[in-house]
């Protein structure tokens, strides 16, 4: 398999993801995130294949800027990708590369059925309401912050403990890996939904080597617990800002959740000094 294949995939990760995320049709965009799930194994098994053959390879990746304005554009915008994936992909034999072409058959077959959608995208038009609901400048100011660096830091997460993941043996932290992906892909979820309907989505910048590549997982995971506080307060501040009772109680949902994370990452902790 082609060292380019990797960035290609989760190119094409994000472009299905964040195009889930702009449907108008929710029905649509979920059929989208299923998709982009699928693109997401296929990264982590390309990153599996990989690891065990000692090539390099990177989730460093061009900057994605989404353009489309009616969910047709947004099926070709996807199913553009995934041609590019296709054709990197060496059909020589090779169990993992059949079984990923033919899921990369299916889903451009669905696509191209969609390419006649003409429901209007209004993710990017910068509305700054939600369902109805208006914010006061102040509370629309510490929203919008909140939004972007915390999808960011989801994406981020994602990125870091997956490759955290092939950096460890031991089953039990390689799990505790697994489900903060999942967690992180929940917010990361939740807050682009929030951003379509603001009319702000954008695709999260690119995460550098420097960041995921770490050398000492006790230090990553030690600041990580304290990343993990920082976004709790960040999430009650949020709620006592925005006057609004469910958005007050979505924001202390996210508060209380972080305790999952905070507690996992102890549990790794204390798992590597027992394991010395």
């Amino acid at each position: 398999m082609q060292k380019r294949l990797f960035t290609t995939i989760h190119e094409g990760w994000l472009k299905l993801l964040f195009s889930s995320f702009s449907a108008e049709d929710r029905e649509w965009g979920e059929t989208l995130y299923d998709y982009s799930e699928i693109l997401y194994r296929h990264l982590r098994f390309v990153e599996n294949l990989y690891v065990q053959k000692g090539l390099e390879y990177s989730y460093e990746r061009p900057g994605i800027q989404l353009t489309f304005t009616t969910e047709g554009e947004a099926a070709r915008f996807c199913d553009e990708v995934l041609e590019r994936i296709e054709v990197q992909l060496s059909d020589n034999g090779d169990p993992l590369a059949a079984r990923m072409l033919h899921d990369l058959a299916y889903i451009r077959g669905v696509l191209q059925k969609n390419f006649d959608r003409t429901a209007k995208i209004t993710a990017f038009d910068r509305s700054m309401t939600i369902d109805g609901v208006a914010f006061k400048e102040e509370a629309l100011a510490a929203l919008m912050l909140f939004l972007f660096e915390e999808s960011y830091k989801e994406y981020e997460l994602i990125v870091v403990y997956s490759y955290a993941q092939t950096q460890v043996e031991d089953k039990r932290l390689a799990e505790i890996f697994q489900v903060l992906i999942d967690e992180s892909k929940f917010h990361l979820k939740s807050f682009a939904r929030m951003m379509a309907k603001m009319g702000i989505l954008a695709v999260p910048r690119m995460v550098t080597q420097e960041i995921y590549r770490f050398s000492d997982l006790k230090k990553f995971l030690e600041e990580g617990i304290e990343e993990e506080k920082g976004a709790k307060e960040q999430c009650r501040a949020l709620a006592e800002a925005v006057e609004n009772d469910d958005f007050q109680k979505f924001f202390t949902f996210i508060n209380y959740q972080e305790d999952y994370h905070i507690t996992l990452m102890e549990e790794a902790l204390k798992r590597l000094a027992d394991h010395g």
